[in-house]
């Protein structure tokens, strides 16, 4: 049964697939008629999500690998510990497209266009970019006493990979900005470096990264607790910080996607935030990796329930590249993408 709530489906990123052609044909063969936008499922190396950028970074001049820097107090064990890369005060500017976003961006885009010249992808489905803010690659990869000078060179780079990007992909596009370290900030799991760990510049980031973005591209915010082998760095009880931070931006955004947590998620109250908040757009993480369907009916349910009746649109708490991660015997993509499609109605 679908909830009168529950209309399209939102794409987070990822999707498991052996290049861009493969993961945008099948979305759009099982969820065309639910999407609004469609991504090219950052196969490859972007897999990771920003597991890439520490090659990228390392390949730099006045960058070095110096140990690792651990998390202050972490939930999770797996998210103890990450690379922690020096950062020479020589590096001030980064090369052009030099971070690899834009370029993914020219390779997939034609995809798009000749999918959708067939009548593979619908024509009002558009090319949506996924772009983690700089809070990610930075606070993640680099130590401590580099993070705050070199912030601002990385934040540099990536403004110009968006303006590439747009400029690139032009009146299709949509961009998402991934928001997961910040919430390490927030919640003292992941803790970033001087002040930028502070929740005013940590909300103050995002707001500038999302203004600065080109004027007129439809933008949205993917907000995350890690998904790691699928799993939170800290297990969110309901979606009070979700909403503070889409709050801070939700006159920048025309969406919003928040995770909902596969146990605490069950419960209405988890939800009741929402409450609170004015989006044009929600998404929510409702779609069990497992492919339970049972459960993602109770998380439809608690959600409907708790948030007053809002309606939104179904999605699985992060992107489904690395949906084997948990072990063998999970479902596929096609039969995630198709339990998308029985959770909700179609936009058109």
């Amino acid at each position: 049964m679908t909830p009168q709530q529950t209309v399209g489906a939102h794409l987070v990123g990822g999707l498991r697939a052996p290049d861009a052609e493969s993961a945008m044909r099948t979305a759009a063969g099982l969820l065309g008629r639910h999407l609004y936008a469609i991504t090219d499922g950052e196969t490859g190396e972007r897999s990771g999500w920003i597991g890439w950028q520490l090659g990228k970074l390392l390949a730099l001049d006045g960058v070095e690998m110096r140990g690792t820097h651990a998390a202050a107090h972490v939930d999770n064990p797996d998210y103890a510990e990450f690379p922690a890369l020096s950062v020479a005060s020589s590096v001030t500017e980064l090369p052009p497209r030099w971070l690899g976003y834009a370029d993914a961006a020219e390779q997939s885009y034609p995809i798009y266009q000749r999918l959708r010249a067939e009548g593979a992808i619908p024509d009002e489905v558009k090319f949506q970019v996924s772009i983690p803010t700089p809070f990610a690659s930075v606070v993640t990869w680099v130590r401590d006493e580099d993070q705050e000078p070199f912030f601002r060179v990385y934040a540099a780079a990536i403004d110009r990979e968006i303006k590439d990007i747009a400029s690139i992909v032009g009146d299709d596009l949509v961009l998402q900005y991934d928001v997961a370290v910040e919430f390490g900030a927030l919640t003292l799991q992941l803790p970033a470096a001087g002040g930028l760990g502070n929740r005013e510049a940590v909300l103050g980031t995002l707001q500038d990264l999302i203004s600065r973005s080109p004027s007129g591209v439809p933008r949205g915010v993917h907000l995350c607790y890690g998904d790691y082998k699928h799993r939170h760095f800290t297990v969110p009880q309901d979606l009070s910080l979700c909403v503070e931070v889409a709050g801070a931006v939700a006159d920048r955004v025309d969406f919003v996607h928040m995770p909902a947590d596969r146990d605490t998620g069950r419960d209405p109250g988890y939800f009741e935030p929402l409450r609170d908040l004015r989006v044009k757009r929600l998404a929510l993480g409702v779609i069990d990796y497992d492919g339970d369907e049972q459960r993602t009916n109770e998380l439809i349910e608690a959600a409907s329930t708790g948030s007053g009746g809002m309606e939104f649109a179904v999605a699985t708490e992060c992107g489904m590249a690395r949906i084997d991660e948990r072990g063998p015997g999970g479902p596929s993509l096609e039969q995630l993408l198709e339990l998308h499609a029985r959770a909700a109605a179609p936009l058109r």
